[in-house]
C-alpha cells in the first residue's frame, strides 16, 4: 500500500501520510508522492479543499535521518513536500491526529488552518539534531503568529501542546482524535459547494496582504476581484436568491 493516501470526499481532498511503522516520516518517496497529490487535487476541477492527516499516534515525526544530508538538492526534495502544500492554490487544512515534529511542523504549518487532536503537539526538534530550522519554518511561523510564540519554539525549543496552538492562535480548534477527521470535514461545510476559482482568487488575496502591504494596495486588488466575481454566473445567481428571501421576509 502506498505511504501516501488520496481520496475525494464530498469534494474534499484528503490526503493521508500512511507509514505508521515509520512514523508517517517525510523521505524521498513521501515527499514526491505529497507533491503529486497536491497536484492531483489542484488539477480536479470538482476538489475545493485539501485536508492532510496520518495514520496511527503520530502526524508527521520529521525526516528520516539518513535523509537529511549536507546536499543542497536533498534537502530541497524534502522541502517540496510541504512546500507544495504552502503553495496550493486551494484552502489546506492539517487534521493532526498527533505530533508533528521537525519537518512535520512545516508540513503542519505550510496549512492554511489547523484541526488537532488534544494528545497533538507541535514540536520543532531542530535543536536536538544541532540543526538550524529549515524549509521555510521560520517563514511560516512569523505569518501565522507573534515573536513570543515563534521565539519559544524556534529559539527555545519549547513544544505546543493543542490546548495552546489554539490559544495562541496557530491552531483553530483541538478535539477529540475519534472527532477529528468529522470536524475537519465540517470545517468544510461552508466552502464545499463554492466554485473553486472563487477559492483560489480570495486565497491569493489573502496572501498578499501581508503586514508588508499597503491597504491601499490590497483595497485595489479587491475591487479588482470584486468585480470580477460581481460578473460571474454563480455571484449572479447567490445575489438573486439572497435579494429574493429577503424580498419575501419583508413581505411576509
Amino acid at each position: 500500500m502506498s505511504t501516501v493516501l488520496y481520496e475525494v470526499v464530498n469534494n474534499i481532498a484528503i490526503i493521508t501520510l500512511n507509514n505508521p511503522k515509520k512514523r508517517n516520516m517525510l523521505d524521498m518517496i513521501v515527499c514526491r508522492l505529497l507533491v503529486n497529490a497536491i497536484k492531483e487535487a489542484e488539477s480536479d476541477r470538482n476538489v475545493v479543499s485539501v485536508i492532510i492527516t496520518g495514520t496511527g499516534s503520530i502526524f508527521c515525526a520529521g525526516a528520516p535521518l539518513y535523509e537529511i544530508k549536507p546536499d543542497r538538492d536533498k534537502l530541497r526534495t524534502i522541502y517540496s513536500g510541504f512546500l507544495s502544500v504552502a503553495r496550493c492554490s486551494v484552502p489546506t487544512i492539517a487534521a493532526l491526529n498527533g505530533p508533528a515534529i521537525g519537518a512535520g511542523l512545516n508540513l503542519a504549518l505550510a496549512c492554511d488552518a489547523r484541526i488537532m487532536s488534544e494528545d497533538a503537539i507541535l514540536d520543532p526538534k531542530f535543536f536536538r539534531l544541532g540543526l538550524h530550522p529549515g524549509g521555510g519554518c521560520s517563514w511560516l511561523l512569523r505569518r501565522l503568529c507573534g515573536w513570543n510564540t515563534a521565539a519559544s519554539l524556534l529559539l527555545f525549543s519549547q513544544p505546543l501542546s493543542a490546548h495552546k496552538a489554539v490559544e495562541q492562535g496557530l491552531a483553530w480548534k483541538s478535539v477529540k482524535k475519534e472527532d477529528l477527521m468529522k470536524a475537519a470535514m465540517a470545517y468544510t461545510d461552508a466552502i464545499r459547494h463554492l466554485p473553486k476559482e472563487l477559492l483560489i482568487h480570495t486565497k491569493r488575496t489573502l496572501l498578499a496582504a501581508d503586514t508588508s502591504c499597503h491597504l491601499d494596495d490590497i483595497l485595489e486588488i479587491e475591487i479588482q476581484e470584486q468585480l470580477w466575481a460581481l460578473q460571474k454566473p454563480f455571484s449572479k445567481k447567490a445575489i438573486a436568491m439572497v435579494s429574493k428571501t429577503i424580498n419575501n421576509s419583508n413581505s411576509s
